[in-house]
């Protein structure tokens, strides 16, 4: 079982008001009754479903829903079942659903997928305003707008009734359990803006998933034949040098399509240091304090993502524990902790706060040989070192795209590995984000997908050197950490293709 996180990576962490001896530079007390309702409150927020509010389009498509063997036939609401048939030995049910309901039909026991016959709706008339920064919007004007192409997305869940993907939405299947829809929703509206004519088919993974799961998303992706796949997730419960199970699967289908993921948002967010046998057990950061404040010591509110790596991939019997204190007068109080590796090396913490000032501190349990460790954060630490390689951006042949604006890379876009940048701007209804490179990796597979309507025999190596050869140079000149090659340009990718 191999977690991730939408940070990057969600993974099942222990939420406990905890006893803890004093750390030197800090006075912790033990969690008081409070304390321990209110992380009781943590647990249930935290694995609460989203309620399902914002924008839908309310009409009936045609589906052909695919079942699993021995299944009986689906309920939802509003289905009506025109025929049942089985092809190349799979039972198929064909029929009609509003389209709100697909989501609940594909989350149905006996179902395996379901695709759409039909789709003629139109759409709420936004678009991400990032189209216009990569020219793919005189492409638009040409008549090119990614015909015939399927684009494959990898996200947490989506909403395929939101009026900004309902018309491009071709497949929607979930693996494991949901998650919340405003984030693939997001990410599938800047690839639909960027290819208005391409097939969206649509991956739910989850807050979590495991390798296998996440393999067989990739797996069902590509018997559909999609072009394109774009997972704009970053998982840091993963070895950051590609090695990863997560970063193999993405390397054997960049071998058939172009895949294209977050280089991930950590520039600031992320320290790493050494510690050994005969250091403190409570690691010490730059200075030497084993505080190491989020967002430098100001008041804070909301979630807080953590996620510590080290060495020792696969399994190790080095034990280090990430907890997340509350600083209070007189004395401070830790409100999270995520301990129980289970030999594997990493730790991840997510909960939601109210408001107050907090710092993340690393306790060793078990140390053998000297090791490498790996802090990764939602949000900017105070201590913080330059680097860090999130999977699947460190695989061969996967692109990695960054996040910029007003030609220059955001403060927050990953330093390491990055292939491409983009615009993060999206302009679904009902959906608010600050930017980030999940938001920057559609427009690069919308971009992908317009030049393989115009050169539907370009293989993923030809289409991923157009990107790169064709690029904007952005900051320093020629390739770079921060930039890589550049931002994406549409219009000079198709120039380049002929």
């Amino acid at each position: 079982m191999e977690p991730r996180d939408l940070l990057a990576v969600m993974v099942a962490c222990s939420l406990l008001a905890v006893s803890l001896a004093p750390m030197p530079g800090a006075n912790v007390e033990a969690g008081t009754a409070d304390d321990a309702a209110f992380v009781d409150r943590l647990k249930h927020h935290l694995y609460e479903p989203d309620e399902p509010d914002g924008p839908t389009v309310d009409g009936e498509v045609r589906v052909v829903v695919e079942l699993k063997q021995r299944a009986r036939l689906p309920t939802a609401e509003g289905f009506e079942i025109d025929r049942v048939y089985t092809s190349e030995g799979t039972r198929h049910v064909e029929g009609s659903v509003p389209l709100p309901a697909v989501r609940a039909l594909a989350n149905h026991p006996g179902v395996e997928s379901v695709r759409f016959a039909e789709t003629e709706f139109t759409t709420d008339g936004r678009v991400s305003p990032g189209v216009r920064t990569v020219g793919a919007d005189r492409l638009h004007e040409a008549g090119v707008v990614g015909e015939n192409v399927t684009v494959g997305v990898i996200d947490s869940d989506f909403r395929v009734s939101h009026p900004a993907i309902a018309s491009s939405a071709g497949a929607y299947r979930a693996f494991g359990d949901g998650g919340d829809w405003r984030h693939g929703t997001a990410v599938a509206s800047a690839v639909a803006d960027t290819a208005p004519g391409a097939t969206l088919h649509l991956a739910a993974i989850g807050e979590s998933t495991t390798a296998e799961e996440y393999r067989d998303a990739v797996e069902w992706l590509e018997a559909s034949d999609v072009d394109v796949i774009v997972d704009a997730g970053s998982y840091y419960t993963q070895p950051g040098d590609g090695s990863g199970a997560i970063s193999r699967i993405a390397a054997e289908a960049a071998n058939d399509t172009v895949f294209v993921t977050s280089a991930g948002n950590h520039a600031r967010r992320y320290w790493t240091g050494t510690h050994g046998p005969d250091d403190p057990t409570w690691v010490p950061f730059d200075d030497g304090a084993d505080g190491n404040y989020l967002d430098g010591g100001a008041v804070i509110s909301g979630r807080v993502k953590l996620t510590l790596r080290w060495d020792g991939w696969p399994e190790t019997d080095a034990d280090y524990d990430l907890y997340l204190i509350r600083e209070r007068p007189g004395q401070d109080v830790p409100v999270a902790r995520a301990t129980g590796h289970d030999g594997r090396p990493y730790e991840h913490l997510s909960a939601t706060v109210p408001e107050g000032r907090y710092y993340v501190s690393i306790k060793a349990e078990r140390v053998g040989e000297p090791a490498t460790l790996e802090l990764f954060a939602n949000r900017e630490l105070h201590h913080r070192s330059a680097g860090g390689g999130s999977a699947p951006a460190m695989a061969p042949g996967v692109v990695a795209v960054g996040a910029s604006a007003d030609g220059t890379v955001r403060p927050y876009s990953a330093r390491t590995g990055v292939d491409l940048v983009a615009p993060d701007a999206i302009a679904a209804e009902g959906i608010e984000v600050d930017g980030g490179t999940s938001f920057a990796a559609p427009y690069v597979a919308g971009v992908a997908a317009l030049v393989i309507g115009e050169n539907p025999a370009a293989t993923p190596a030809e289409v991923r050197a157009l990107l790169t050869e064709s690029a904007v140079d952005v900051g320093p000149e020629g390739v770079d950490d921060a930039s890589g090659a550049g931002r994406v340009n549409a219009t000079g990718a198709l120039a380049a293709a002929g």
